[in-house]
């Protein structure tokens, strides 16, 4: 494990509130640990969790080969793809996993560029969800009032 006191965090994380005027990009960590069973509890008290849908996905088909080969990635301009993603996001707010997923024929380095190039124009912000939408939009969450 590494840490990292006082690092500032990515502005493009989705889960980040957005800085205010009066705020910088804060400091962030993320770790995650199965800590559901104490050690000094008996087992016998817990049971195991099943997941929905766990007896019918096999891991075989996420493992191994493809029958197609990689699509090559399209590039593109970050600015015409920042431009695409502004016309999306005028319409409805999207996570950050959507745009990707939207634009995964360019690959997901051109989608975070053009992304950051919206995020420092200062248009980018969040809904109160934390989905990616036009600064003082219908859909822009309003910063708690300090």
């Amino acid at each position: 494990m590494v840490i990292i006191s006082g690092a500032r965090s990515k502005p493009l994380d989705p889960s980040l509130p957005p800085p205010g005027p009066y705020s910088r990009v804060p400091t962030t960590a993320k770790m995650g640990i199965d800590a559901t069973i104490p050690d000094n509890v008996p087992r016998e008290r817990f049971h195991r969790i099943a997941y929905a849908y766990a007896d019918e996905v096999k891991l075989d088909d996420f493992i191994g080969g493809s029958d197609r080969p990689a699509q090559p990635i399209r590039e593109i301009p970050p600015e015409q793809l920042a431009e695409q993603i502004h016309a999306l996001i005028t319409e409805e707010p999207l996570y950050f996993a959507d745009l990707c997923e939207r634009f995964v024929a360019h690959g997901f380095q051109a989608v975070t560029r053009a992304i950051g190039m919206l995020h420092e124009s200062g248009e980018l912000w969040q809904d109160p969800e934390g989905k990616f939408c036009l600064r003082d939009s219908e859909f822009a969450a309003v910063p708690p009032e300090r």
